[in-house]
């Protein structure tokens, strides 16, 4: 059996890296019973000793007013864990320790940790650990959890405290004053003699005081609990009377002036005008003009990174996948099974596998963002924009995280107090592009808008924010009714991400995407190859097979001609030719006559190759549609054709419906290019163009997969956060209509551009 320890902190302060640091990749993320709070739990050994850990929600508060509050709570009293690490940012003593007051008046064997040393550091504060630790009652481990330092201290003093071993570690209690330790005497006199089995009877009293909800339902459940609550009331009007304020003001003021008094005790200024850079660097991060015009050029930079760095490992990846199903086409006879590996699983698969790079690129700048702690300014950027659609900054955090993916997003939701804002960011969040689309806009990007790709991909990511905004303002105006409640957004001191949190958070991201490979796109795959694959034997209009030795007869005439000429023009020459000091074949003549010759011909063979491999084209074109993969793209097609689409085009939504990166295996399988798809695959682009698909149809087409329907892990979050079949049937209806909508707009109106310029 494990020992149960708890992390406990305020948000910011740094409880995640602590948590990585202690469990590293023993980790497991749920939902705590009853509610849709994310619970992260893992484990750690240390000497022989086992550690359970539970990541507690940051809280400011043990006062049971919020989910989060409410949760921390109850695990804390009912499940009493040996040790609470009690997470401090040490740059910001006063406003942490708010919170560990309230641990220690629960009575639980703690060890605080004060994280972020090397920012308190900077701002020129000396702590006095030892003098700390006294004050407290509990064992203090400085710690800059950025780079692990101070960890192995940390789990030693968790295994004294939790053997009982560390003489730091002692019960204290917050003083009041004394008319107030008179009414927590005479509360919790009652309190025991009603139930003597409770063990946090001051804490108890002091929450009763505290008109905390869930505390005083709990003393309402006791035989004498009227009673309680009756000389609760008595004792709130006698403190409210002395005080002028409400009990809970009063036992505020008494906790920071305890705190007060510790951190002149233990804290010394050494630097009289020590320079703030993280207000520096704000004053033009969050200005009110500068911030969203830095914030797009961020954006913008982000994925011109990602796109140019990342097409290099593509080439690596794109030929590894060809070498491999070239080794399986070579072990294997040919055989429908043969081809359900290597055309199905493998080159479905692989199709994917290319924009891996890019997708790690991705999630790895962004863990840059998060960790550095800009990720925070774009909440208080976003904030004014936020509350143009009844949201507030808040709500764009959840946002932002749909750009890796929109299932972690929807239930980053869970961070929002108000289920009315909960359910806006969920229906608003889809529209986020996430990391599954990136590899359909590098492909369509790639083959129609080759020199400003990295544009276009962020525009799709700048329209889908706009498109978010814009049905937001929508659904707060009729079905979701009013305005955010107020918050208040703390921003974190800027911290250097350190290359482990970077890689860890990174890999987290990543294998998931890499699970997803394995799974749905794999399943999704061997389904578009048995639509493709089946029926066996089509018959086919046209006789391709003569066409080509027709082509072939054409240009080997041609070539024959060149040649003749060629020949005839050589032998001119040679005749007018008179130096006995160089042979004629050395001579100038001859070398351009050969020069001219090399290049009509080379011209010549890579005509006859476009030409047949356009015509393989076509071939493929009408086996694929007369294959059950074409039969169905053909029900849909009268549906999409006022989008400029084909029923090429509707297959690969519908499939895209499934996992969006399929939309790519799903070209391959039309266009019969099966390993050669990524951006510079020359027989998807050539199949591109050749369905009929124009730049302007491309642009309709990247915004059609960027609004319409999410994938199904996208749509079962959607029900599960938001509880409803309703809210999510409305969500995939209006996603629908508004992709249509734009994508018939944009190919309406450009077209009629077109004809009119």
């Amino acid at each position: 059996m494990g020992l149960n320890i708890a992390i406990a902190g305020n948000p910011n302060c740094g409880k995640t890296t602590i948590f990585n640091a202690l469990t590293g990749a023993r980790q497991q993320v749920g939902n705590w019973p009853g509610v849709t709070v994310e619970r992260k739990s893992g484990r750690f050994k240390h000497l022989e000793h086992k550690f359970d850990v539970i990541d507690l929600p940051g809280t400011y508060s043990l006062t049971a007013f919020s989910a989060e509050e409410r949760i921390v709570q109850q695990f804390l009293l009912n499940e009493k864990p040996d040790v609470v690490i009690n997470i401090i940012d040490a740059s910001n003593l006063e406003r942490n320790l708010f919170l560990t007051t309230q641990l220690i008046e629960l009575g639980s064997p703690m060890v605080i940790v004060l994280n972020m040393m090397d920012m308190a550091d900077e701002k020129g504060l000396e702590i006095d650990i030892e003098t700390l630790a006294t004050l407290l009652g509990a064992p203090v481990v400085p710690i800059v959890g950025r780079s692990g330092e101070g960890i192995d201290v940390l789990k030693e003093k968790i295994v004294r405290v939790a053997t009982e071993l560390s003489t730091k570690s002692r019960p204290i209690n917050i003083p009041y004053q004394r008319d107030i330790e008179n009414e927590i005497e005479k509360i919790s006199n009652l309190v025991k003699q009603s139930n003597k089995n409770l063990h946090e009877i001051r804490w108890i009293a002091v929450k009763l005081l505290e008109s905390d909800e869930q505390t005083r339902d709990e003393i309402r459940a006791l035989n004498s609990g009227e009673a309680i609550l009756k000389q609760v009331g008595q004792s709130i009007d006698r403190i409210e009377r002395l005080f002028k304020d409400t009990g809970r003001a009063v036992i505020s003021h008494a906790r920071y002036g305890f705190i007060q008094g510790a951190v002149r005790e233990c804290v010394i200024e050494k630097l009289q005008d020590s320079v703030d850079y993280s207000r520096r660097i704000d004053r033009v991060i969050t200005n009110r003009w500068l911030g969203l015009p830095i914030f797009g050029l961020f954006m913008w930079l982000m994925f011109k990174i990602t796109y140019d760095l990342g097409s290099f490992p593509m080439d690596w990846i794109d030929a590894g996948v060809a070498s491999l199903m070239n080794l399986i086409s070579g072990l294997l006879p040919e055989s429908m099974f043969a081809s359900l590996v290597i055309d199905g699983a493998i080159g479905g698969v692989g199709a994917i596998a290319v924009f891996l790079p890019n997708i790690f690129i991705l999630f790895f700048i962004i863990a840059i963002l998060e960790d550095s702690g800009y990720m925070a300014r774009v909440a208080f950027i976003m904030d004014r924009v936020m509350h143009n659609i009844g949201l507030h900054g808040k709500a764009f955090i959840p946002m932002v995280m749909g750009f890796g993916c929109n299932v972690p997003a929807i239930m980053g939701t869970r961070i929002l107090e108000s289920r009315r804002d909960r359910i806006l960011t969920v229906l608003i969040n889809p529209f986020m592009s996430c990391s599954a689309r990136l590899p359909v806009y590098i492909l369509v990007a790639g083959a129609f808008f080759p020199e400003n790709a990295a544009t276009v991909i962020f525009s799709m990511y700048i329209f889908g924010i706009l498109a978010a905004i814009a049905s937001g303002k929508l659904f707060s105006k009729t079905i979701l009714k009013g305005m955010s409640k107020p918050f208040v957004l703390e921003l974190p001191p800027y911290q250097r991400p350190t290359m482990r949190s970077l890689i860890l958070h990174t890999w987290e991201r990543g294998y998931l995407f890499i699970q997803k490979m394995g799974t749905v796109i794999l399943v999704g795959s061997i389904l578009i190859w048995v639509l493709g694959y089946f029926p066996r034997n089509v018959e086919l209009d046209r006789d391709y097979s003569g066409e080509r030795k027709i082509v072939s007869q054409s240009y080997s005439q041609d070539l024959f001609k060149l040649t003749l000429n060629f020949e005839t023009s050589i032998k001119k020459d040679r005749d007018s030719y008179h130096s006995e000091m160089v042979e004629y074949p050395a001579s100038t003549g001859y070398k351009q006559l050969k020069a001219q010759y090399d290049s009509l011909k080379s011209h010549i063979s890579e005509a006859e190759a476009s030409t047949l491999f356009a015509l393989r084209q076509q071939e493929m074109g009408d086996i694929t549609e007369r294959k059950w993969i074409g039969r169905v793209g053909k029900v849909f097609e009268p549906i999409v054709a006022p989008l400029g689409f084909t029923w090429r085009e509707s297959v690969a939504l519908i499939t895209g419906f499934v996992a969006k990166e399929i939309v790519v295996s799903t070209y391959g399988v039309l266009f019969g290019v099966g390993d050669d798809v990524d951006e510079k695959s020359h027989g998807v682009i050539s199949g591109l163009r050749a369905s009929g698909m124009t730049p302007l149809v491309a642009l309709g087409f990247l915004v059609f997969t960027l609004l319409y329907t999410p994938c199904l892990a996208t749509v079962a979050a959607i029900k599960r956060e938001t509880g409803t079949w309703a809210y999510t049937f409305f969500s995939i209806a209006y996603s629908l209509v508004l992709a249509y909508g734009m994508a018939f707009g944009i190919n309406y109106f450009g077209t009629m551009f077109q004809w009119l310029s």
